[in-house]
């Protein structure tokens, strides 16, 4: 995924295609079988994909049970909490659990999102136009920085000692509508924004952007989540904040657009005391999430969620 600028207020986003093939197994299957013209060898080949087909199907099957009996210590709510175990022994049970839970992710395609992907996503507003804050303070910090002091990962995002966000999948939401509040809204900003430049207040109330690199959010932005291909697909970030609004704009009906993420999930653990440890571990997932509306993971995963002043 990339972000570039091609012309003024036209954002253009690089979609990298996923190393995965789009298509029903049944449907492959059936496609290279019809390509083998020798019934006997067509046989054969039906009888390797099937072998193929268990192999697969009895790895995941031995790390999911792994995985799920595991969980069942850490499970927020149907969970069987360790009482028994000592400490180590349960540091020792959780650095397993997320050893198979990242195998399985990684299987799955999964990948954990970067600080540039994230600055990225949240550089610009889609539909969620609430300026939210997360209290990191009520996020624990021992589960993952213990983990990754041992199994040491590239590329970690700046948050990841307190929660993971893993992703797959791109897509692209596209909405029609009037808009009107909206519009609006960005009419007032625009006006408040002038007001402050004009006056020379601006530098009273200017705030430093979100972004963990401590680049400009003007300046273009090139972010290689993987080889950039021929294949790749552009699209642009459509919103109304970027749009020129007039009377017929305001009154007319608006398409916007934004890539998405088809699936989310998101790994954390709330903080407790020295002397009562909170082990739950929260695992939640989400689908078709906007890329510049990603805080509403984190609303839904947090409950300490509070807006920005």
């Amino acid at each position: 995924m990339g972000w570039m600028r091609k012309k003024k207020k036209k954002d253009i986003i690089r979609l990298e295609k996923e190393s995965v093939i789009p298509i029903l197994k049944s449907k492959l299957i059936s496609s290279l079988s019809h390509l083998i013209e020798n019934k006997d060898d067509r046989v054969e080949f039906l009888k390797f994909c099937k072998r193929v087909d268990s192999a697969i199907r009895a790895w995941y099957f031995i790390h999911f049970e792994d995985l799920l009996q595991l969980y069942t210590l850490f499970d927020p709510v149907h969970g069987a909490h360790p009482q028994n175990l000592s400490p180590e022994d349960i540091d020792n049970l959780e650095h397993v659990f997320l050893t198979h839970l990242f195998q399985v992710l990684e299987k799955g395609n999964f990948k954990i999102s970067t600080d540039e992907e994230i600055y990225i996503a949240l550089s610009a507003q889609y539909r969620l136009n609430l300026p939210i804050i997360v209290d990191e303070s009520k996020l624990d910090r021992r589960l993952l920085r213990g983990f990754f002091a041992n199994n040491p990962h590239a590329d970690l995002p700046f948050f990841a000692e307190k929660y993971l966000i893993f992703r797959r999948g791109v897509g692209i939401d596209r909405h029609t509508a009037f808009f009107i509040k909206a519009k609006i809204n960005t009419i007032i900003a625009r006006s408040w924004r002038n007001f402050l430049k004009y006056t020379g207040l601006k530098r009273f109330f200017s705030r430093k952007p979100r972004n963990p690199r401590n680049k400009s959010p003007t300046e273009p932005t090139e972010v290689n989540v993987g080889r950039e291909g021929d294949d790749d697909m552009f699209v642009e970030r459509i919103h109304i904040e970027n749009m020129k609004l007039g009377i017929c704009k305001l009154l007319s009906r608006n398409t916007i657009q934004e890539p998405t993420f088809e699936r989310i999930i998101v790994l954390y653990r709330r903080a407790s005391s020295e002397t009562d440890q909170d082990r739950n571990i929260y695992v939640k997932h989400f689908k078709n999430i906007p890329m510049a509306d990603l805080e509403i993971v984190l609303v839904s995963s947090f409950t300490w969620i509070r807006l920005a002043a």
